[in-house]
C-alpha cells in the first residue's frame, strides 16, 4: 500500500510508463489484508463449531480486537487532526466521527492524512459482524464434524456470492444506495469470505480424507490430518490453488490483467460499472492464489523460508504502524521538504517515505501496541474466567499450526501481516462425549458423505 501511494502521489500512476499501470494496481493489498482477517479471526470459530466446541468468547474477543487497533490509531489520528484537518473541526462531533472509525458514513469525511484508514472503518464493521456470522455457521448444524466443516464451506461462498452482489447493485448506474455504500461492509464480503473459506479448510477435520472440494473422494478411513487434505484434494485444485509456485504466477498474471484499461482508469477518475466490477473480481481472485499456498494443506517449504527470514518478521511486527503513519510521511515530505504533488521522482520520495515511516512505525509498535498487549495480559491474568479458552492466537492441544504462518511474524490480523501461532491445532483434543458416541458419528458421517 505504501508504494501505490506513493505512486499515484509522485504521478508516476498517471503517467504512460507500464510500471504506473501495475503500481496502479497494487491496492490489490485491500484484498489481502480483508481476507487475511477472514482467516485468521474466524479459524478459531470453525475450529470450535466443527469439533462441537465452546465459542470463544465474544466480549473477550471485542476486547482483544479493540485493544489491537484502537491505542495505535488514535496517537495518528490525533497527530492527523491537530496537524492537518484542525481548521475543519468546528464541533465535537467532527472530532468524533474520525475517532470513532465512522468517517465512512459520512460524506467528505475522510481527513488529510489518514485516508488509507477508510478501510480500518470496513475493518471495524468486520469485527461485530463476525460474531454473528458464527452463529449463523453454527446454526446451519450438521451431525459430523465434515458435515458441519461443509456447511461452514458453504456459508464462506454465501458471503462470496453476497458481496459479489452488493458490488454489482452499488456500482449500478441506478442504483439508490449512496456513493460510500462502496466502502461498507457489504462491498467486501465477498473478500473477507474467501479468508473465512480458507480458515474453514484449515480446519478441516483429520478423521476423514473426504476433499472439501470433492465430497466422499476418499471415503471414511482415518487419516493423518494436514496431509490427509494435501492427498485427497485433486491434483489440478492442488496444482493451481495451493502450490506456491503456480498459484503466485497466477497472481501475477491476474494483477497484469487488472493494470489493462479492462480495469478502469489508473486515477481517481470514475470507472465504468463494469469496470469497476470486474476489478473487484480481478482482486479476489489475487487474493486468493497469493494466500492459500500460506495456509492451505502442505503449506511450508517456499512460503516458511521467504516469510520466516528475519527483516521480513521485523517489517511483519511493524506493519500495523507503517499502515497508519505512511500517509503523514507523505505530508511530511510535500509540506515540509519541498516535493510537489503529481510532480515528483517516485523511487526519492519511496525512499524518503519508509525512511521517515519505519522508525515511526517502529516507536509506534515498542511504545503503544506492545505495551497495549502487555496490559491486556496482565488484565487477563487477574480476571475471573476459570479453564482452558479457545480464543484468536490462542493454542489448543497439540501444538499443530499452518508451517508458513508460524514461521512469520507475530503481527496483528487486522493488516496484511502474517502472524505466527495464530493457527490453531487441526483435531482439537476430543470430549468425554464425543468420544462415547463414536459410532453413531460414524453412522452420521456416512449419511453426510
Amino acid at each position: 500500500m505504501v508504494v501505490h501511494h506513493v505512486s499515484f502521489l509522485s504521478g508516476l500512476t498517471n503517467s504512460f510508463a507500464r510500471l504506473g499501470g501495475l503500481l496502479a494496481r497494487l491496492d490489490v493489498g485491500v484484498a489481502l489484508f480483508f481476507a487475511l482477517s477472514g482467516f485468521l479471526l474466524y479459524r478459531p470459530f470453525a475450529l470450535a463449531a466443527i469439533h462441537s466446541q465452546s465459542h470463544p468468547p465474544v466480549r473477550r474477543y471485542l476486547w482483544h480486537r479493540a485493544l489491537r487497533i484502537l491505542p495505535g490509531y488514535w496517537a495518528m489520528a490525533v497527530v492527523a487532526l491537530t496537524w492537518l484537518n484542525i481548521d475543519y473541526l468546528k464541533s465535537l462531533w467532527d472530532w468524533a466521527i474520525p475517532l470513532l472509525l465512522a468517517q465512512i458514513y459520512q460524506p467528505l469525511r475522510l481527513p488529510v492524512g489518514m485516508e488509507q484508514t477508510w478501510s480500518l472503518a470496513t475493518e471495524a464493521t468486520f469485527y461485530l459482524a463476525l460474531p454473528v456470522i458464527a452463529v449463523l455457521g453454527r446454526r446451519m448444524g450438521g451431525r459430523t464434524p465434515l458435515g458441519r466443516a461443509r456447511r461452514h464451506l458453504a456459508l464462506g461462498a454465501v458471503l462470496v456470492f453476497v458481496g459479489l452482489t452488493w458490488n454489482a447493485y452499488a456500482h449500478g448506474p441506478d442504483s439508490p444506495l449512496p456513493g460510500l455504500a462502496v466502502l461498507w461492509l457489504p462491498a467486501f464480503l465477498d473478500w473477507f469470505g474467501i479468508g473465512i473459506m480458507l480458515a474453514v479448510l484449515a480446519s478441516w477435520p483429520s478423521s476423514t480424507i473426504s476433499s472439501p472440494f470433492l465430497p466422499g473422494l476418499g471415503g471414511s478411513r482415518p487419516g493423518r490430518g494436514d496431509e490427509d487434505l494435501w492427498s485427497a484434494t485433486p491434483r489440478g485444485l492442488r496444482v493451481f490453488t495451493f502450490a506456491p509456485g503456480t498459484s503466485w504466477l497466477i497472481a501475477g498474471a491476474l494483477l497484469w490483467i487488472a493494470s489493462t484499461p479492462i480495469a478502469g482508469p489508473r486515477g481517481v477518475e470514475p470507472a465504468k460499472p463494469i469496470e469497476s466490477v470486474t476489478e473487484h473480481l480481478v482482486f479476489l481472485l489475487v487474493a486468493w492464489f497469493v494466500i492459500a499456498p500460506l495456509v492451505g494443506p502442505g503449506s511450508g517449504g517456499v512460503p516458511r523460508a521467504l516469510l520466516g527470514r528475519p527483516v521480513i518478521r521485523f517489517l511483519g511486527r511493524i506493519s500495523y504502524g507503517i499502515f497508519l503513519w505512511h500517509l503523514l510521511a507523505l505530508e511530511v515530505c510535500f509540506r515540509l521538504l519541498g516535493f510537489t504533488r503529481m510532480h515528483s521522482s517516485f523511487w526519492v520520495l519511496l525512499v524518503l517515505t519508509l525512511a521517515l515511516t519505519i522508525p515511526v512505525a517502529t516507536a509506534s509498535y515498542f511504545l503503544i501496541e506492545r505495551p497495549t498487549q502487555r496490559v491486556r495480559r496482565f488484565m487477563e491474568r487477574r480476571g475471573t474466567e476459570r479453564g482452558p479458552r479457545v480464543v484468536p492466537g490462542s493454542r489448543v492441544g497439540s501444538p499443530a499450526q499452518v508451517p508458513a504462518l508460524q514461521a512469520a511474524t507475530a503481527g496483528p490480523a487486522e493488516h496484511p501481516a502474517l502472524p505466527r501461532r495464530l493457527v490453531l491445532p487441526t483435531d482439537p483434543p476430543e470430549t468425554q462425549q464425543q468420544s462415547g458416541d463414536r459410532d453413531e458419528e460414524q453412522a452420521g458421517r456416512d449419511r453426510d458423505e
